[in-house]
């Protein structure tokens, strides 16, 4: 009866678990090895030649990269800022002309209701070039983190222009990939 009752309990508490990687995975984070994200369902491989599909399958993980690594300078810029500077962070320590150039982003898409906002925040407004702008602004928030803002300068300027060919569907050699790539672990290292 006790080992019965062990049983259940083992088998109830597996199923909840499996419920709750289950609801992560639908969220958009992998939890299982071996899970892949699913494109796009409604467009087969087949409408496109295998060369489109082989650059854009290359470049898909490159996209990642540089996802991932915009999304965290802007984490780590907002975060540092309204830890350092309070609520009111945005208004007081962003450049005008960055805050003007959000300004009309959201002014335009407040235009366009029907499509889903770029973001919740005004951080996720700016372009990747301006998050190197705010970082030497405010250098005296992130001096500590960098050794001198030639380094954040020169390893944005790199990865801008492989990142404007990535967004505007170009295709990267491997030699830039593997630049990017190692921009970003240093970032990583640098960072923490």
């Amino acid at each position: 009866m006790k080992n019965s009752k062990k049983l259940k309990e083992f088998i109830f508490n597996g199923l909840l678990l499996d419920d709750s990687l289950d609801k992560l995975e639908k969220s958009g984070i992998s939890v299982r090895e071996g899970q892949k994200l699913k494109g796009v369902s409604r467009i087969e491989e087949s409408d496109f030649s295998p060369r489109i599909i082989y650059d854009a399958t290359k470049m898909s993980s490159v996209f990642t990269v540089f996802f991932c690594l915009e999304n965290a300078v802007r984490e780590l810029i907002q975060e540092r800022l309204a830890e350092r500077h309070g609520p009111a962070w945005w208004k007081d320590k962003i450049p005008t002309k960055i805050q003007d150039s959000v300004s009309k982003l959201k002014e335009k898409e407040k235009l366009n209701r029907y499509h889903a906002q770029r973001s919740a925040t005004n951080i996720g407004y700016t372009f990747f070039g301006q998050l190197c702008q705010i970082i030497i602004n405010n250098w005296d928030d992130f001096s500590d983190l960098f050794p001198d803002q030639h380094w954040i300068n020169s390893r944005f300027n790199d990865l801008e222009m492989s990142r404007n060919i990535i967004m505007h569907t170009g295709v990267l050699p491997e030699i830039e990939i593997e630049r990017i790539e190692s921009i970003c672990r240093d970032w990583l290292r640098q960072v923490g």
